[in-house]
């Protein structure tokens, strides 16, 4: 049940017996240079919108902007400041909950946002006896997708073969598949370190963070090797990843802390 989609009086009959919305929160920055800048947000909120046709859940508009500060030197990337993205959705949640809503999920698709959204979440709790919580769609999407990947450098990172694949079956218009490029190695920043993404490197059996940019470590903007990417492994993806998102919805519109 999208909320733009609906009026205030099926949202009000919907608020009789539900309490729970899911709000996307995307992100508009560069996908290396074959996925558009607008790839995360299409796939973000339309994995929200069939989470919540499938559970009858509130969805909201998505959320389109988000920290992405180590993407700022690709043209077309977004960013506003952790400050601004928590109040937004501070504010945001804070209108709904004025209207009843008590259980609040954030489908969160970009890891500058974690921060925000749990003290947004906390902040509910404290002003309104509500429950915040927050699902990653990538998560979701390595750890029930079942894809077998053809590359082994990165298959699941930033603009590589899984996202590669779900955006081909899910919004082919924004995937140019002749541009495609493969970084072929993550560049170290020192000997015996591996670089793992834009905030962490590993080190031995565990790691540490580094707040680099990608462009300090993969130039192009890409994580790993998209080029064996395919729009049927991408369906696979998907379907695995929105029974178990909508699952994951049910049972948090039931929580309770008391």
């Amino acid at each position: 049940m999208r909320t733009d989609h609906s009026t205030y009086s099926d949202l009000r009959n919907y608020l009789k017996n539900n309490d729970t919305v899911l709000i996307p929160v995307g992100a508009t920055e560069q996908y290396g240079a074959h996925l558009a800048t607008g790839t995360e947000l299409r796939i973000c909120e339309m994995i929200a919108t069939e989470v919540g046709e499938r559970t009858g859940l509130a969805v909201t508009p998505i959320v389109p902007v988000n920290y992405s500060a180590m993407f700022l030197d690709f043209p077309g990337t977004l960013s506003v400041s952790m400050e601004t993205l928590e109040r937004y959705l501070g504010e945001m949640s804070d209108a709904l909950a004025g209207q009843g809503f008590r259980h609040f999920f954030f489908v969160n698709i970009h890891a500058g946002s974690l921060g925000p959204i749990e003290s947004v979440s906390r902040s509910l709790r404290r002003k309104y006896d509500a429950i915040g919580g927050t699902i990653d769609v990538f998560t979701v999407m390595r750890d029930v997708g079942g894809a077998k990947f053809a590359t082994t450098n990165a298959p699941s990172g930033h603009a590589s073969e899984m996202v590669t694949s779900v955006a081909l079956a899910k919004c082919p218009e924004l995937v140019f598949m002749d541009r495609v490029k493969a970084t072929e190695s993550l560049r170290p920043f020192v000997d015996g370190v591996k670089t793992v993404s834009s905030g962490k490197v590993s080190l031995g059996k565990s790691s540490f963070s580094v707040f680099s940019d990608i462009s300090d470590y993969a130039p192009i903007g890409t994580q790993g090797d998209p080029t064996g990417a395919t729009a049927a492994q991408g369906q696979q993806v998907w379907d695995a990843t929105v029974s178990y998102m909508s699952d994951a919805a049910a049972k948090f519109s039931r929580m309770s802390f008391a």
